[in-house]
């Protein structure tokens, strides 16, 4: 029997290479179906342990911090509690410290903020690199492990959680470091009673929220956030909402006395930075919500990053991950069009410090494209192609027109100006093949030991 099966098939090899992509694409969607049961299970069980009630006078702030962070940070966490306290509510920011990072310094200068408590906690041993370590409030990582509580309203005071992460064997990533922020600190603190913000705001350590009205120029002193909790205030069917990227390169400059690193929008970005820029929050295939700015309820927030930290130990491009479950999830999102959240590339002469040395602005969209490939190869390119895609674009040849409004943007129309930038996107289209390759040959690995997850 099994012979005469096999006579068939190899009369009918297109059959055969038929069933067998039909059984991949069947293997994805179960895995893609467990990934969303489990979203939506921890949703259900935030909503039972919270009595389905949720803070309203504080907002959740989470960002993961490494090496280069200390260039950011004292003027994006102080910029982001100014703007949450515009908005009439107060802050709870947790900082996570990636293995061992530390910059004293700039935590200093948050304790001399007005209004500001901070609040210092450690890590334990992480175990593997899929468990998040305890989390206690003591160097020593003595006594019961530390769960965050419910301040009276009236107590007008912002709070900033630095968790200093341990150096350790599995504790490098920013994908590490938020899995012991979500899946210790929040969780367990929501199982022993904590009433969490209704709204989080997931951010990096550059990250600034401007508004950048279609076809107009950034507002630099804007309240960017502002606007988006507003829009998520005035809209209950809305469960999540991303900024529009805008990528910048960054240069030195001074606040408050400190030296930093700021975004100068005037400097020529590299061309596939460019173009993800243009046809971000627009077209199919550029959907994902930014990890540099996503604003959301934060039952599924939590519920999304609980479980991609959980089982996915080894992705690099979680907010493209989360994007994917949202979507299948039935979340309601969309991209927040007006606003920005800045976010860091290379320029265009950066060069990466490996032997030989290789143009950083390219090895960025590498890393990204690899983690893609991975998700690509997890839940098929037939599940993630609206949400991401590094294929031709099609809407550029389908969407004419919107996509011309998008390339000219706020500039004048000349024949100079088309010319530049149908050049820019030439470079970008040949370049992005090179990388695709690459990363086509070479998926980031996400679960087991070979996942890497290193900033």
């Amino acid at each position: 029997m099994f012979l005469n099966n096999l006579l068939v098939t190899s009369k009918h090899p297109n059959k055969f290479l038929a069933g067998e992509k039909f059984a991949l694409r069947e293997k994805q969607d179960i895995i893609l179906e467990a990934d969303v049961k489990s979203v939506l299970f921890y949703r259900e069980w935030i909503h039972a342990q919270t009595n389905n009630t949720l803070e309203s006078t504080r907002i959740l702030g989470i960002v993961a911090a490494a090496k280069g962070a200390e260039n950011y940070l004292p003027y994006t966490i102080p910029k982001m509690i100014q703007q949450i306290s515009e908005i009439g509510m107060m802050a709870d920011i947790v900082i996570g410290l990636n293995n061992g990072f530390e910059c004293p310094t700039v935590i200093d200068r948050f304790s001399l903020l007005p209004n500001v408590q901070v609040i210092h906690l450690y890590t334990g041993e992480k175990l593997a690199n899929n468990i998040p370590a305890p989390i206690f409030d003591n160097l020593m990582c003595q006594g019961e492990s530390y769960c965050l509580i419910n301040i009276e309203p009236q107590l007008s005071q912002h709070r900033i959680f630095i968790v200093h992460q341990k150096e350790g064997q599995y504790s490098a990533g920013k994908i590490r470091v938020l899995g012991d922020i979500y899946g210790s600190l929040l969780l367990k603190s929501i199982e022993n009673g904590w009433i969490p913000p209704a709204i989080l705001v997931a951010f990096d350590a550059e990250s600034q929220f401007l508004i950048e009205e279609e076809y107009s120029v950034i507002q630099p002193e804007s309240n960017g956030l502002k606007l988006i909790v507003n829009q998520l205030q005035n809209s209950p069917e809305i469960d999540i909402l991303g900024t529009r990227n805008k990528f910048a390169v960054y240069q030195k400059g001074m606040v408050d006395g400190a030296e930093v690193l700021l975004p100068n929008f005037s400097e020529e970005v590299p061309p596939i930075q460019w173009f993800i820029d243009i046809a971000h929050g627009k077209f199919s295939g550029f959907q994902s919500k930014p990890g540099s700015g996503t604003v959301g309820r934060t039952d599924v927030l939590v519920s999304l990053v609980a479980v991609i930290t959980e089982r996915y130990p080894g992705i690099r491009v979680e907010d493209t991950h989360l994007s994917i479950l949202a979507k299948y999830a039935g979340f309601i999102g969309d991209i927040f069009i007006d606003v920005i959240s800045t976010n860091r590339t290379p320029s265009l002469t950066d060069m990466t410090l490996e032997q030989p040395p290789k143009k950083a602005w390219v090895e960025q969209v590498y890393r990204w494209n690899s983690g893609y490939r991975g998700l690509e190869l997890l839940y098929g390119e037939h599940n993630i192609k609206s949400i991401i895609s590094y294929g031709f674009p099609w809407f550029t040849l389908t969407q004419p027109i919107e996509f011309f409004q998008s390339l000219i943007g706020s500039d004048k129309i000349s024949l100079y100006t088309v010319i530049k930038k149908l050049k820019a996107l030439a470079i970008a289209f040949i370049i992005s093949r090179s990388i695709s390759k690459r990363s086509f040959d070479k998926p980031e690995i996400l679960q087991g030991s070979g996942a890497k997850a290193c900033w």
